[in-house]
């Protein structure tokens, strides 16, 4: 038998090479490696060879449109819980004082669904969404706000930017927009990122959870 493996024997057994990099843990000192934050990992979607083929294709199709991304309403919805994005934070703990804690509940104590969009032209309302929304609500968000937006900012025509969410490629909703001839903008399947509309969820919820603020109730909220 080898002699016992302990932890001591932990670095030397790791492989040491000229450019090696190292993990740094939550109770190591920030200020030893001052380019490194400590941070949760972002969910991403599960892409397929598939997926990822129709992305490039569809970049290599789009990176010569130039001007005519002016003409682009980008829209999508975004949940906001009471508790924070996702009822997860992370901080670095000073050991000379006490823990910090935050609220949980479940389902992160329930929140407010919106809808919004935006173009080179100025941004839609902001829809505040009742209730579950399917096929029917949906289009009544896009009668409600879409189109008043597109009357006023784009009269010499638009193209729609919507991912391929069930209720958003309904058969319902469909035909508003071919009733109303919404030309819409192909988008490749699982490709949130690609949407510029994720940078402004991404500012709005730095400054809604600022510091960590947790919600009451939704008017708070």
């Amino acid at each position: 038998m080898g002699h016992p493996f302990v932890l001591d024997d932990l670095p030397n057994t790791m492989p040491r090479t000229k450019d090696a990099s190292y993990i740094l843990h939550p109770k190591d000192d920030p200020a030893q490696a001052p380019h490194l934050k400590y941070k949760k990992r972002k969910a991403t979607p599960r892409l397929t060879s598939a997926h990822k083929k129709a992305r490039v294709e569809w970049a290599k199709s789009h990176v010569d449109l130039g001007l005519g991304w002016n003409q682009v309403v980008f829209s999508d919805e975004k949940k906001f819980n009471l508790d924070g994005p996702d009822g997860l934070q992370y901080y670095w703990h000073d050991l000379r004082k006490d823990e910090q804690t935050f609220l949980s509940r479940q389902n992160g104590g329930g929140g407010v669904m919106i809808w919004a969009g935006f173009s080179s032209q100025g941004r839609t309302e902001v829809a505040v969404l009742q209730g579950r929304q399917d096929s029917y609500a949906y289009c009544d968000t896009v009668a409600n706000y879409l189109l008043p937006f597109v009357h006023a900012h784009h009269p010499d025509g638009f193209v729609f930017q919507q991912d391929n969410a069930s209720i958003h490629a309904s058969q319902e909703t469909r035909a508003i927009l071919a009733e109303h001839n919404v030309p819409l903008l192909s988008w490749p399947a699982l490709s949130p990122d690609l949407n510029p509309i994720e940078n402004v969820w991404g500012c709005l919820a730095r400054k809604v959870y600022a510091n960590g603020r947790q919600f009451g109730s939704v008017q708070e909220l």
